[in-house]
């Protein structure tokens, strides 16, 4: 949701009847407006039912599969926002051209997800899927009125069965997952509290499925991208087409003007950030498309060769690190606590040994994380993105195996603290 509001009376924020509901404050009521100079942070209403904890940030710090992949291990309940599309020292756009998500966690598994994207909504997603004709589409959304969604249209006009709009609404939250997961610019936000149960849905993929299936997505996105010097690229027609072009190629050739960059294109087309880089790839290889001018400079780093370790400072390798180094600190007080951490490698399940290989704890407790994510490039089978995810999943296996000695070796008290201190750590709060 992105809304306008006013002022009234000193001390007093006046919103749209219908947004104020949203926020759970409808007949009015007190809330709290936690800000950042000059930016808004999140609403928060002022009763017993308001989420029992939240934190935010941005993505250029946290990427999304990073959060995903913290709420996953944490098995968290509550609603993930993300909001993408503004760009960093241009004007605050338009509430219509930003892409904003929300994914929502039961014990860590994704049930629900809902988009303002074009490209995410249920028509796009069923015509792609092959369940909808394009033509039944559009006689079906002129039918469409308040209280009766388009999803109930097709049902009742024979179009889909029930089960298969189940399976559409799956797909769909799938696919708004997966794009979110292609967005690097913008911020999250992520509302702990009880799991809406009227809109959930069973995914065929468990969350850990869906997180390597996305660092697949964000690889490929990733290599579009050099390809087509960046997402920042501004591109104008170029050649008339010698061959039929897919509706997405389409889209994006009408909506290419040689102002726009990338981004503004596909949401001009009503496309995932994906299949835009997609089609802009395939057009730009047949000359249907040319680049008009280079937009700002890219500032993030230049992709390091395929291959190479991706190392990332104060990222979630170094988080790991951080907390090897406390775990042990804190088992240092029992006797043979500290040992017991490197018994974890002598007995490790197939899937994590090449992983692993040559990574012990050191007397001081220092690990060396980044060479798992060494071990798993030098494998071959994860690359980019999905290797970190990769690394990062293995970890989350020595860490849970870390912090049940904890439990087993320390006082409750203790085991406790230190439990605690882990998860501000997690949080990027320690």
């Amino acid at each position: 949701m992105r809304i306008e509001i006013g002022t009234g009376s000193e001390g007093q924020v006046v919103l749209p009847a219908s947004d104020a509901d949203a926020l759970g404050l409808a007949g009015g009521g007190r809330g709290e407006l936690i800000t950042a100079h000059g930016a808004f942070a999140l609403v928060l209403p002022a009763r017993g039912d308001e989420p029992a904890a939240w934190f935010a940030g941005s993505l250029a710090a946290l990427t999304v599969p990073e959060v995903v992949q913290f709420l996953f291990t944490s098995l968290k309940t509550g609603v993930l926002l993300v909001a993408s599309g503004e760009e960093r020292g241009r004007a605050a756009p338009a509430p219509d051209q930003l892409r904003r998500k929300s994914i929502y966690f039961k014990d860590g598994q994704i049930v629900f997800a809902s988009s303002s994207d074009r490209a995410d909504r249920l028509g796009p997603v069923l015509r792609r899927a092959g369940l909808v004709s394009q033509s039944d589409l559009e006689r079906c959304g002129r039918l469409v009125r308040g209280g009766r969604p388009l999803g109930q249209v097709l049902v009742d006009e024979g179009v889909l069965s029930s089960g298969q709009l189940y399976e559409g609404v799956s797909l769909q939250v799938k696919e708004i997952l997966l794009n979110a997961f292609v967005e690097t610019e913008g911020t999250f936000s992520f509302l702990e509290g009880v799991a809406d149960e009227r809109n959930a849905v069973k995914l065929p993929q468990r969350t850990r499925d869906l997180l390597l299936e996305g660092m697949h997505r964000v690889d490929e996105a990733e290599a579009l991208a050099r390809e087509l010097g960046g997402r920042e690229v501004v591109l104008a027609r170029g050649a008339a087409p010698a061959r039929p072009l897919t509706p997405e190629e389409q889209a994006l050739l009408q909506a290419a003007d040689g102002q726009r960059n990338l981004g503004a294109l596909a949401l001009d087309a009503g496309l995932g950030l994906h299949r835009a880089l997609e089609a802009a790839a395939a057009l730009v290889r047949d000359g249907l498309l040319v680049p008009a001018s280079a937009a700002r400079p890219s500032q993030k780093p230049e992709a390091e060769p395929e291959g190479a370790p991706t190392q990332r400072t104060g990222g979630p390798f170094d988080t790991y690190r951080r907390i090897f180094a406390r775990v042990h600190e804190a088992l240092a007080s029992h006797e043979g606590g500290p040992e017991r951490l490197n018994s974890y490698f002598n007995r490790l399940p197939a899937r994590n040994r090449a992983v692993f290989e040559g990574v012990r704890f050191g007397a001081g407790g220092e690990i060396e994380v980044a060479r798992a994510l060494d071990n798993v490039i030098r494998a071959g089978e994860y690359k980019g993105a999905a290797a970190r995810a990769r690394a990062l999943e293995a970890l989350e296996d020595l860490l849970a195996f870390a912090l049940f000695e904890v439990k087993n070796c320390l006082e409750r008290a203790q085991a406790d603290a230190v439990l605690r201190e882990v998860g501000r750590m997690q949080m990027g709060r320690a």
